[in-house]
């Protein structure tokens, strides 16, 4: 059986036998009368080597080389999670989590070498129902924590216990996601951003360990007739490189996945029911610590031959963090989609952020996210806006969106001192399925830029008609396959279009015939689908801002006079401030008003596909551009 967990090579012998027959022979490692133990994390301190083990009659435990105690912290222990070299304020210290059965307390302890001891530093708040497993992952990039753990009920969920920006203890609910009923153990990659969790009388799942993506779990190493596991599964542990280790007591067998080689699987000589495994790579062979609940204690055996292939590496790309976030929408699903920008040039702190619904209609919000209006007009999917258009002799400014329900366009006023906004008309369209959609304004006219999923654009004249809103169709042309995003440059009279599969495309935004010009092709850098697009424009210098959903980041291109790429960012989270980061969006948009003393040179907003800390329906965020534009310079100076 051929299992893919990470860019990983396998290549393990045991005295010449096969896959399928090898026996691991056991020596004693540590016995103490009714230890009651279970799980084995061995570590390395300097040059020394140390085992922290559990036991339900003596708590935790650190032993040296000679297997004496060195430290430990009374209670009833099963569960071990632990992670190295976590600076707590001024502390450098190991840290080690786990469930206390007599209290159900989870409590997160520091290992300090420099006594060394175990000591309490806090426990985190109890879920609902009382948690089998847990397991410890470090996050890309920021360094921050983020504590798994799987409940009796088979739910499995996220908290964030350390913020390394600040260098403290958190306790922060992120999201809550199924699981499986029985789970026996669970451990996170890093390197492969992979959680992996083991269903005792099923077999080993895998799930994106990033709490921006999607929970969806694949089957790792199934039990019989499904898979080649015998048995149950009790225990898993890691190797550096990724590769996964998997412990069957009833069948005494030890089983290793990875990507590049087929599954090894191992007899375990000299045990009664090993029920858990700790690994280390040692001069190219496996150092195991296995608890034989049998025997009740702890016994190690080694696998030779081991070449331990490099660990995967994480996309690094710039990453800025969120200001403020809107108020979700009402319902969980795909709902959130396009946001647009409307400047108050009065009192520009009381400008508006527009955001459409595609359950309900138009959402308007305050800069500081909070929901003051709902229009409920129909499933609109992107909005635009444009300021300065003429009505029965008054001045107002102008929302259109996409409407879906009624394959039109939708157009809204939104009064120049106010910010009230009203459903003015539905102009019809001759679209099958409407979808994009970007406004344009220029001494000609205004107009809107609207798209159907089939590849089709048409182009619509906004004028007053007899003291009525007139909408006129002037131009149509097409992409090949599925558009959405689209943004129109009022200064230089371009339109940029996004094909999701395919890339960026430019054309006249004029209507009048012309050729459309491929900017930029998915692939390296832009990640399909091409999704929402905006431009952040200072006198003659233009930026476009797209997103590329396919890998939830953000790309940078000047507009003049050549298109040059200046970089990518993420949008992550902000712990202090208590907001997540952004993944899949939908639509942008940007604008460089100054919005006043929190925003002096601009903002970004963006939709949020997947909305946590908790976990909430989805909602926009807001990015300070001046963070935007720290981020694309480090890339380049």
């Amino acid at each position: 059986m051929k299992k893919y967990l990470s860019a990983l090579t396998l290549a393990l012998v045991t005295g010449g036998a096969s896959a399928t027959d090898a026996v691991l022979q056991t020596v004693p490692f540590y016995q103490a009368e009714n230890l009651q133990g279970q799980q084995v994390q061995p570590l390395v301190h300097g040059s020394s080597q140390f085992w922290l083990i559990t036991s339900e009659s003596r708590g935790l435990m650190l032993l040296d080389e000679q297997k004496k105690v060195r430290a430990s912290f009374a209670g009833n222990f099963e569960t071990l999670a632990w992670q190295p070299s976590i600076q707590v304020g001024d502390t450098l210290v190991d840290l080690v989590i786990g469930i206390d059965n007599e209290s159900a307390k989870t409590q997160i302890l520091a290992l300090d070498w420099q006594k060394p001891e175990l000591r309490w530093l806090s426990d985190l708040s109890p879920q609902d129902a009382q948690l089998e497993t847990l397991c410890v992952y470090a996050h890309p990039q920021s360094g921050h924590l983020s504590l798994f753990s799987i409940d009796v009920q088979g739910m499995a969920h996220e908290r964030l216990i350390y913020d390394a920006k600040r260098r403290q203890l958190v306790d922060v609910q992120v999201r809550n996601f199924p699981g499986v009923l029985n789970a026996k153990d669970c451990v996170a990659d890093t390197a492969s951003a992979n959680l992996y969790v083991a269903e005792e009388n099923v077999g080993v799942w895998r799930y994106p360990a990033s709490m921006e993506a999607d929970p969806v779990r694949e089957p790792v190493a199934m039990l019989a007739p499904f898979g080649d596991l015998q048995g149950e599964i009790t225990d898993l542990a890691l190797v550096d490189d990724g590769a996964l280790l998997v412990i069957s007591p009833k069948a005494r067998s030890l089983s290793v996945y990875s990507e590049d080689a087929e599954a090894k699987h191992w007899q375990i000589s000299g045990v009664k029911e090993p029920e858990a495994v700790g690994v280390q790579v040692e001069e190219q062979r496996l150092q195991l610590t296995i608890y034989d609940e049998g025997q009740d204690a702890y016994v190690s055996a080694k696998v030779s031959g081991y070449s331990q292939a490099s660990k995967g590496s994480y996309e690094e790309i710039a990453v800025v963090s969120p200001s403020a976030q809107t108020t979700p929408v009402a319902r969980f699903g795909d709902a959130a989609d396009d946001p647009a920008i409307w400047l108050n040039s009065n009192a520009p702190e009381q400008s508006r952020i527009l955001g459409t619904d595609k359950r309900v209609g138009l959402m308007v919000y305050g800069l500081d996210g909070s929901l003051l209006q709902s229009l409920p007009v129909g499933r609109l999917n992107n909005v635009d806006v444009r300021h300065g258009f003429s009505l029965n002799g008054k001045t107002l400014d102008l929302a259109v969106a996409s409407n879906r329900t009624l394959n039109s366009i939708s157009l809204f006023g939104i009064d120049p001192l106010s910010g009230h906004v009203s459903h003015l008309l539905e102009a019809p369209t001759s679209l099958t399925e409407v979808y994009g959609l970007c406004m344009y304004q220029s001494g000609t006219g205004t107009y809107v830029f609207i798209n159907d999923t089939d590849g089709r654009f048409q182009q619509y004249r906004i004028t007053e008609h007899q003291r009525q809103l007139e909408v006129k169709l002037v131009r149509e042309f097409a992409v090949a396959s599925q558009p959405e995003g689209c943004v129109a440059d009022d200064v230089s009279g371009m339109l940029y279009l996004g094909e999701e599969a395919a890339g960026i495309w430019r054309t006249q935004a004029e209507p009048k015939d012309a050729s459309l010009e491929k900017m930029a092709t998915t692939g390296e850098l832009l990640h399909a689908d091409v999704e929402g697009m905006g431009i952040y424009r200072q006198d003659q210098q233009a930026i476009l801002v797209v997103s590329s959903q396919g890998n939830d980041s953000y790309l940078a291109y000047a507009l003049e006079p050549d298109f040059r790429y200046l970089g990518r960012f993420r949008i992550g989270l902000d712990l202090q401030k208590g907001l997540d980061g952004v993944s899949e969006t939908d639509g942008l948009e940007v604008s460089s008003a100054s919005f006043g003393a929190e925003y002096p040179k601009g903002m970004l907003v963006v939709q949020d596909g997947r909305n946590q800390m908790p976990g909430s329906p989805q909602n926009f965020k807001i990015v300070d551009w001046r963070d935007v534009e720290l981020a694309l310079k480090s890339q380049f100076h």
